[in-house]
């Protein structure tokens, strides 16, 4: 049972949040990207029923409604369903095309749910052959360009397509150039950190440079120069659009920011701050909310974890939160909290739900300024792989699933 906080004390503000789209390619880093950007939504507003066109087709219509972050394997089509016709804006991702192309090669050949190239898994199976098989040809040769060629109706018209690959239209370098151009913002994967930096000063995100790389399956091993060769023949429009992007991406950042943004846990008149998985925060170095929220909380994958909280300055605060597990129960014994990175005391109150969340309780003290950072420590972050034969192997520390922040002053502050 979590701690119950009437709906009226919540002081969570009223934040403005951006409609953006984001047609992810495939093996750029846009899972990363989506997973930090998901933080910054209601989990209610992000697409998760589809990520691709063949679900999007199935997804009754009325579930469009309420979202305002759209992103998955689309291509650039999607702009016909979710555009700036219905206040979207469109953002962009792309890698160095050699990269990209050995990257998918690895991740067909290992990813348990990379699914349809069943002759990429032999383990025979080269990255020459990769190159020359004709149900891999749309991967392999100007995928990236093809992914943002789509020429753009109507959303009946981009519902009704029926592609090789759903996704993938025939490569037109002007047609991908001229939907580079519509972004309000383009990265390439190289520089995530700088794509980072231009997404939160366009949508005041809060930073995250720490993003978790997601399935890297590659091989360390070395390519020809003739199979580096045929990759580049092979993309040419690819790196046309690689580098087009990159221009774009490293022109001077406008600094402007949303009107009414601002961090979406912040004290109300009551001094009270009310948080759990699926809704917004500001911090770093947790797992997707969207994803863990189902089963209601979110691993922490840094050895510490923060969320930046805004409070009044001057005024005493108590800090109340509950952890459903952790990967191994040693992890407990060396886990601390931090506020603005000093240690504080906390207390283990009783384990509630029969045995599931346990709760805790640490006074703050005053606030020195109008925000304060709490810190979620863990000495050594295990994946259940090193406790079982599960083969999740991501490392993680603290499954938080509920907190909250509480005024302990009466009044303002003198």
């Amino acid at each position: 049972m979590l701690l119950k906080i009437p709906t009226d004390e919540l002081g969570a503000n009223e934040v403005v949040a951006a409609k953006i789209v984001f047609p992810h390619i495939m093996k750029t880093g846009g899972t990363s990207v989506s997973e930090w950007i998901q933080r910054h939504y209601n989990r209610a507003a992000v697409l998760t029923g589809a990520s691709g066109w063949k679900e999007l087709k199935t997804m009754p219509r009325h579930l469009f409604e309420p979202l305002k972050f759209v992103r998955g394997h689309f291509g650039s089509g999607i702009l016909d369903v979710f555009g700036e016709h219905n206040g979207f804006t469109p953002i962009a991702l792309l890698r160095n095309p050699v990269e990209r192309v050995v990257s998918h090669f690895w991740h067909l050949k290992y990813a348990p749910d990379a699914q349809g190239f069943e002759f990429a898994k032999e383990e025979a199976f080269s990255l020459e052959e990769y190159l020359d098989h004709p149900e891999t040809e749309y991967i392999v040769s100007n995928y990236q360009t093809g992914s943002y060629s789509a020429v753009l109706g109507s959303p009946e018209a981009a519902m009704e397509l029926q592609q090789v690959s759903e996704e993938v239209w025939p490569a037109s370098i002007e047609v991908a150039k001229a939907y580079v151009d519509r972004c309000e913002v383009v990265g390439i994967t190289e520089d995530l950190n700088g794509f980072i930096e231009a997404l939160c000063g366009r949508f005041a995100f809060y930073p995250d440079y720490g993003l978790r790389k997601h399935r890297s399956y590659r091989k360390s091993t070395e390519l020809s120069d003739a199979v580096l060769r045929k990759i580049r023949r092979m993309n040419e429009i690819d790196e046309e659009l690689y580098q087009y992007a990159k221009a774009r991406a490293a022109q001077p950042r406008r600094h402007y920011v949303l009107a009414n943004s601002g961090n979406p846990n912040a004290v109300g008149p009551s001094g009270v701050i009310d948080w759990r998985p699926g809704q917004p925060f500001w911090g770093t170095g947790w797992s997707d909310v969207v994803a863990d929220e189902r089963n209601g909380h979110i691993w922490s994958l840094q050895a510490v974890a923060t969320m930046e909280l805004a409070v009044r300055q001057g005024q005493n605060y108590a800090l109340v939160f509950s952890v459903f597990r952790f990967v191994a129960p040693f992890q407990q014994e060396g886990f601390t909290v931090l506020c603005d990175d000093q240690e504080v005391t906390v207390t283990a109150l009783s384990a509630v739900d029969g045995g599931g969340a346990q709760l805790f309780a640490a006074a703050l003290g005053v606030a020195q300024q109008a925000k304060v950072t709490i810190g979620f420590r863990v000495t050594r972050l295990l994946a259940f792989s090193d406790i079982s034969s599960d083969r999740d192997d991501r490392k993680r520390g603290v499954a938080l699933s509920h907190l909250a922040l509480f005024s302990c002053d009466r009044g303002p502050a003198a």
